[in-house]
């Protein structure tokens, strides 16, 4: 089958899935076909194309205080500053656009994009001050505003960035075009994003800090935890990071801020997710071994 045919079948079987049964709504249809698909190992729809259209129908009544980034990991600018350190700043973070504030971060006043931050730097201009050229192009929403109501109204004002405030006016964070979209598809990551070696550390209280994609046997090598055991052959032999395994736990990709059961007495407690995977994990240890190690 010629790839064109392929994409008009593809097109023909979404058509019939999306008609809705007498009584029976879009989303309904959408629920029993994602069901049925992953039921019957259906090759029609990928488990990417699965999850995706999963995402599409979780984001109904998703808030934006639930995708933003938070306060603490905002990277943003004082308006004192001049379009040099700006520029540093822009290459060290690797973001193109950064807000700009003023007496506190509480006090927002704009964003900068690099293009025009780079106009300056090209016109010898790298001590004038970012106010000279920050937009107040930027948006403040609440925290309980829904994810697709704020992306449908970035689309119409052509805005990439807004800010999530509470119900004082004070800063909780903020929330991105492409974080919207990676609550859909997942992480979108572009050239200058960083890379690093899989993070795997033992924090003072014993616990280990590592990333979704460490690797079991280098957990068990590093940190001398077996988080396979109790599991049979063939599940231990299935699942090779961590993130594989917190999921076949649960069957499903935990959110932000969950504390998953493990084996054994060992938990998980989720710091960082998107809806496609999981970035930071505290694997909590038992307490029965804490205690045993305080008497």
């Amino acid at each position: 089958m010629t790839e064109e045919e392929n994409r008009e079948e593809k097109v023909n079987i979404f058509a019939k899935w999306f008609k809705p049964k007498p009584q029976e709504n879009v989303r309904e249809t959408i629920e029993d076909l994602i069901e049925e698909a992953a039921f019957n190992g259906d090759e029609d729809l990928s488990e990417h194309e699965q999850l995706i259209l999963n995402n599409v129908l979780d984001l109904k009544d998703r808030k934006c205080g639930n995708a933003m980034i938070p306060r603490a990991d905002i990277v943003a600018f004082p308006k004192d500053g001049n379009v040099r350190d700006l520029a540093e700043l822009m290459i060290n973070e690797g973001h193109s656009r950064i807000p700009i504030y003023g007496e506190s971060l509480d006090d927002i006043i704009g964003i900068v994009h690099v293009i025009d931050l780079v106009k300056e730097v090209l016109q010898n201009r790298s001590e004038a001050k970012v106010t000279e050229i920050v937009s107040d192009k930027i948006k403040f929403v609440s925290q309980e505003k829904r994810v697709l109501d704020l992306l449908k109204e970035m689309q119409q004002e052509k805005i990439h960035m807004a800010v999530v405030v509470d119900e004082y006016g004070g800063i909780e964070g903020l929330i991105t075009i492409e974080d919207l979209l990676e609550e859909i598809v997942g992480d979108i990551e572009d050239e200058y994003d960083r890379e690093d070696d899989p993070l795997i550390c033992r924090q003072q209280n014993g616990n280990i800090l590592a990333d979704g994609k460490a690797e079991l046997d280098e957990i068990k090598d590093v940190v001398g935890m077996d988080l396979c055991e109790g599991l049979s052959e063939d599940e231990a032999d299935n699942l090779e990071t961590l993130n594989s395994l917190i999921v076949h736990f649960i069957q499903r990709i935990p959110e932000k801020g969950e504390l998953i059961e493990g084996n054994n007495g060992v938990k998980f407690r989720i710091l960082d997710a998107d809806p496609c995977q999981i970035k930071k994990v505290v694997i909590v240890k038992p307490q029965i071994k804490e205690e045993a190690k305080g008497k």
